[in-house]
């Protein structure tokens, strides 16, 4: 099956091109760009396909999922860029409502202007969708019949100024993120919404593998549609202050902590002034073995009630190379939302989600590999209707040339 799959993709992209031949693994050499194909799929048992509360009945079933993709990768003056297309088609076999295909494009480049200047750029666009009882629908998932689809896109880019050699390091950013849902009904409509986010890092060096952060970022979140309630935009100010470090040759990481301001255009919706961080943490105590945590709080648009959400957020997460053609990969993950209200003497909704997944990958050949996986989705919540639990158990596959 993936061997047949993985010719379809060569030969359509020979019948597309006349002029190409092979360069090396993986790639095919089309003039000035290489393209790189590849295909993954999987099989998997899921035991709640639509995230039914504790209480309702669940649908039970087997989900396939096919996601071919191309890159075309080249060179502009030796700074590299490149193009992709993604396509995502899943199909439930016992929930036809399920089914979805969703598109993913990406354009990126990483110029260096010269030895203190360099530049990189990305845009992004999804026509993407939501399963049901996740997003807006979360907790609603048995109410609503299909899934609900959005587009959204992204378009960020940083400057920085600083040689490698040199004790400092100023990163200029900005990006903008749109989200549009498909539906017209009013409560998807008063979701479309664009953040605009400008900010500047400053990193100096203050020891041999120790460099010290100021993080600065403005963000402004602007809602298209607010018909009928107070309007959700808000300006956001965030100051974070840390270290990033390689203390030893197993251990690098970063650890940022600061303040977060989120101020409301609308009187009626209070303004938030809180603690944020960012951490992360790796250590490779042998080279096939890698542990990761990682914690970050932040504030993020409500779905559903509230003003917005607080959000924290562990990760911890272990690889290991068990042969050479043998690995694992576990991690669990806690998040924390709490949906901030106004309406005094309602309690805000406090949501837990629990992440475990685990995974057994074998690179069968250099072509092809195969992966077993579990996954668990537990989340419990202060609104009875929130809670729910899924498991997901299946087998991937991912061909490229």
């Amino acid at each position: 099956m993936f061997k047949r799959t993985k010719s379809i993709i060569a030969m359509s992209v020979i019948c597309a091109t006349p002029t190409l031949y092979a360069q090396e693994a993986g790639r095919i050499q089309a003039g000035q760009f290489d393209l790189i194909p590849s295909f993954s799929s999987s099989m998997a048992y899921v035991d709640n396909v639509a995230y039914a509360r504790d209480d309702d009945p669940k649908i039970y079933s087997w989900r396939a999922t096919l996601s071919p993709e191309l890159i075309a990768a080249t060179e502009v003056d030796g700074n590299p860029v490149q193009v992709g297309y993604r396509l995502e088609r899943g199909v439930y076999f016992s929930s036809d409502n399920d089914d979805y295909t969703d598109h993913f494009v990406e354009a990126s480049g990483d110029f260096e202007l010269n030895s203190r200047h360099r530049v990189n750029a990305v845009a992004q666009y999804e026509d993407g969708h939501e399963e049901r009882g996740t997003g807006f629908s979360l907790g609603l998932g048995t109410a609503i019949t299909t899934p609900d689809r959005y587009k959204s896109t992204y378009f960020g880019g940083e400057y920085m100024y600083g040689a490698a050699t040199s004790d400092g390091l100023l990163t200029l950013k900005a990006n903008r993120e749109t989200l549009d849902y498909d539906r017209s009904e009013q409560a998807y409509l008063i979701r479309d919404r664009v953040k605009n986010k400008v900010g500047a890092e400053l990193g100096y060096r203050i020891g041999s593998a120790t460099t010290a952060v100021l993080d600065v970022t403005q963000t402004y979140v602007r809602y298209d549609n607010q018909t009928g309630i107070e309007t959700r935009d808000s300006d956001e100010t965030r100051v974070l202050l840390g270290v990033t470090w390689e203390s030893t040759a197993a251990t690098t990481g970063f650890a940022k902590v600061g303040y977060k301001e989120k101020d409301f255009e609308s009187a009626t919706r209070s303004t938030f002034y809180g603690t944020d961080w960012e951490v992360g943490v790796e250590w490779q105590p042998v080279s096939y073995s890698t542990f990761r945590f990682s914690t970050n709080a932040d504030t993020r648009e409500t779905n559903g009630e509230g003003n917005f959400i607080r959000g924290r957020d562990y990760t911890a997460s272990w690889n290991h190379e068990w042969l050479n053609r043998l690995s694992s990969s576990v991690s669990i993950t806690r998040e924390t939302n709490e949906y901030v209200l106004n309406d005094e003497g309602i309690e805000n909704r406090d949501d837990e989600l629990m992440r475990y997944s685990a995974s057994l990958n074998y690179q069968a050949r250099r072509y092809l590999s195969f992966s077993l996986f579990y996954q668990l989705a537990d989340r419990d919540s202060n609104r009875e209707s929130i809670g729910y639990d899924r498991n997901v158990v299946g087998l991937s596959a991912e061909v490229t040339l």
